[in-house]
């Protein structure tokens, strides 16, 4: 008698249990900053970028407008300024600002579209938006001022002032801890308001009346919430267009500093007239009104609707501080998939299991590093979630699945030999692989090699933490013979070229008195990749007939980057002779650098009690570089830099007594020009810096000349990641390494 399909248990049918519910992956576009929880983020995705917006943000020792750019729409923009929100807590208000198709652009709509924003904000608080948490602000700011002045009258103005300064729940909420103060100003606002009103004109340039009228409303929206008030504001902002000051912004300024979130500006793709009064209207209120900006933009809509059609004043504002977004590396995919399944409280068994259903490597595999957006690996987990949810599970490995026999056995199958031939990938003895005959003539071969190369997987620029990867043949054909006839076979990878001829010029910058070997054909880049034309070989003259050889260009492609970068260098010149050295500038430098250089390890620590302020360090074998990039009017950083100097002294003086090894020597590196040498001489002979870590510090004094060649260097590095330069940033610092020889040396000097 047969096996009937109503003799299997129903369990074996479908053995996986019942579908999560929604899918984990489907939210993969972020309508507004304000919407990105502080959890909701893979710590290590463009932490670089992070770093400069806030450093901008919230020190405001940076740009004041700094321009973030990406590839192509879903690589992150909205979601990244959202973490700067998220990072830079309550001590910055952060205004979004997206216009509509059809809006006026002009000071009215930029303070409407604001206070939109941010009345339909959630607040840290139930219930609160976040435009009553601005209005309740502004308003305990001012009556803590006139306290604090005596100008208003308190039983116990100590205990008043502390309470003013904390959260605004308290005194605004009528259940609050300090409700008796919003009571108190609740019934008195009618003859509190002319004072507060006065206080403001004598900082913002408008009359008594109309900040009376704003603080009227305002006092409402921070008693009520809700839209009480808000009607009133929107109407008060037609006045902004005619006085040309964003009279809400600039009240909200004397609480904390404002910075303008400017995003979704795809509606105006392709109008140009609509780029430059945006870009005008911004370097206003960058110039005029104190606010600070944050501008995303794709660079499709950068080219079409901003780039060349600015002018060139306009568009060296905009672009002198911008960032470009990177795609997703394998890393971050993982760690993207993984946080959207905690927080849908995935099982710890399916998500192992989906791990391996997605195969992340697999999905990596010969696409370009950085190319992969976060959308579009969202969209293809959501596919595969889909898929996965309907599939059988996949057997744990090293167990066999049961399989229901309703009673009968089966004979074990008898085990054969297996006669499976071994796979060409498995290692064959050295013998047998000098004897490998050719199966293909000299041409066929020729083809086969170069298509062979073309799949291997893209690697990443010299990872630093990665073994160096072993040195190709250079004739997949060639025997042991040949290599070992004692000249040792050159690595030929085109892919791996570069970087060999920077480790080597590395590795010389170390031996003084060495030769630096760096070879002239470092450019290998195709003249079409840098968008300058090569000047074409002239047509060859009739010649008797010889061996074929390669041509022989008559101009380089490099020669392009270097004409550009001496271009650069002059343009630089003034900036370097007229203004104080850029830390900035010179940090990002040092950054990119640090992280391509093979010789060195790059690492980057918080000051303690500096929010977003870093120091880099480069470690070199028995060398670490800890870099002082900052003013040396700045007391309170190079005081915080001096104690972590401090602290690595002691460290490094332990780990080599520990391990029984000389100690590693450590250097405080710092730039200065001329005008830079006075303030660097005060700080130096200052108790600033403790006499212990003076002899560990090393001014390096840049001339006019070198300043402007460093300016050029990171200039034309930005470039290449906007794309303005079709090159990739390692190919830049490889065929212009040489011109910042004198640089990489004079820091690397023990």
């Amino acid at each position: 008698m047969g096996i009937s399909e109503t003799s299997i248990p129903p369990s074996t049918a479908e053995t996986r249990p019942a579908p999560v519910r929604g899918n984990p992956f489907a939210a993969d576009v972020c309508p507004s900053p304000l919407a990105v929880g502080e959890g909701a983020s893979v710590g290590g995705l463009n932490e670089d970028v992070l770093d400069q917006l806030l450093e901008s943000v919230e020190t405001r020792s940076g740009a004041p407008l700094m321009l973030l750019t990406a590839p192509r729409a879903g690589y992150g923009k909205t979601h990244l300024l959202g973490r700067v929100v998220a990072a830079a807590g309550s001590g910055v208000v952060m205004v979004p600002l997206a216009f509509r198709t059809g809006d006026v652009l002009n000071l009215t709509t930029v303070t409407r579209r604001g206070l939109e924003a941010l009345s339909l904000a959630a607040g840290d608080t139930e219930d609160w938006s976040r435009l009553r948490e601005a209005c309740a602000g502004l308003v305990a700011h001012l009556l803590h001022e006139l306290i604090k002045e005596g100008l208003v009258p308190s039983a116990n103005p100590e205990q008043a002032l502390r309470v003013l300064t904390g959260p605004v729940t308290d005194v605004f909420n009528k259940d609050g801890a300090a409700h008796m103060i919003g009571d108190w100003l609740r019934k008195h606002a009618g003859g509190l308001r002319p004072i507060l009103a006065r206080r403001v004109a004598r900082q913002v340039p408008v009359r008594a009346d109309v900040a009376d009228a704003w603080l009227d409303a305002m006092l409402g929206q921070a008693f009520e919430g809700g839209a009480e008030g808000v009607a009133v504001m929107q109407d008060l902002a037609a006045a902004d267009r005619e006085t040309g000051t964003p009279t809400w912004l600039r009240m909200l300024s004397l609480w904390r500093p404002v910075v303008l979130l400017v995003d979704h500006l795809d509606g105006y793709y392709r109008n140009p007239d609509a780029g430059v009064t945006i870009a005008s209207l911004l370097m206003d209120m960058v110039d005029s009104q104190g606010l600070h900006v944050l501008l995303s933009l794709n660079q499709d809509v950068w080219q079409a609707t901003f780039g060349h059609h600015l002018p060139s004043a306009l568009e060296d504002r905009l672009t002198a501080t911008q960032v470009l977004l990177r795609g997703l590396r394998e890393t971050d995919a993982a760690a993207l998939m993984r946080l959207r399944m905690d927080r849908a409280k995935i099982s710890k068994e399916d998500l192992v299991e989906f791990e391996a259903f997605v195969d992340v490597k697999q999905y990596f595999l010969g696409r370009p590093i950085g190319s992969v957006s976060a959308r579009v690996f969202l969209r293809h987990c959501a596919r595969q979630w889909e898929i996965f949810q309907n599939s059988v599970p996949l057997s744990v490995p090293g167990e066999q699945a049961e399989v229901p026999s309703a009673g009968i056995s089966f004979p074990p199958l008898p085990v054969e030999p297996s006669s499976t031939i071994p796979l060409m990938t498995e290692t064959l003895p050295l013998e047998s692989a000098d004897e490998v005959p050719p199966i293909f003539d000299e041409t066929t071969s020729a083809e086969v090699q170069q298509m062979a190369e073309s799949l291997a997987e893209p690697q990443a620029a010299l990872p630093q933490n990665d073994p160096p990867p072993p040195p190709a043949a250079s004739d997949w054909r060639a025997t042991t013979a040949e290599a070992g006839a004692g000249t040792p076979v050159p690595p030929v990878s085109p892919s791996s070229d570069a970087f060999v001829k920077l480790r080597e010029m590395l590795h010389h910058l170390r031996q003084p008195g060495a030769r630096n070997q760096m070879a002239d054909d470092a450019a290998d880049i195709p003249a079409e990749r840098l968008n300058i034309p090569s000047t074409p070989a002239a047509p060859p003259a009739a010649a008797p007939a010889k061996p074929k050889t390669s041509p022989i260009p008559v101009s380089r492609p490099g020669d392009a980057l270097l004409g550009r970068f001496e271009t650069l260098r002059l343009q630089m010149k003034a900036e370097a002779e007229n203004q104080p050295l850029d830390y900035a500038k010179l940090g990002e430098l040092i950054r990119l650098a640090g992280r391509r250089f093979p010789l060195v390890r790059l690492g980057e620590h918080e000051l303690l009690g500096m929010t977003g302020r870093q120091t880099m360090v480069w470690s070199i074998q028995g060398v670490e570089l800890l870099f002082g990039l900052a003013p040396f009017t700045d007391t309170a950083y190079w005081r915080v830099l001096a104690g972590f100097a401090a602290g690595r002294l002691v460290d490094l003086a332990s780990e080599a007594e520990r391990d029984d090894t000389p100690p590693v020597k450590l250097k405080v590196v710092t730039f200065k020009a001329d005008r830079e040498h006075a303030a660097w001489q005060a700080l130096y002979s200052g108790d600033t810096m403790p006499d212990p870590l003076k002899p560990h510090l090393d001014a390096v004094h840049l001339d006019t000349h070198s300043v402007a060649a460093l300016y050029a260097m990171q200039r034309i590095i930005k470039d290449a990641e906007t794309g303005a330069v079709q090159a990739e940033p390692t190919q830049v610092m490889t065929v212009l390494a040489r011109e910042l020889d004198f640089f990489w040396k004079r820091i690397t000097r023990a």
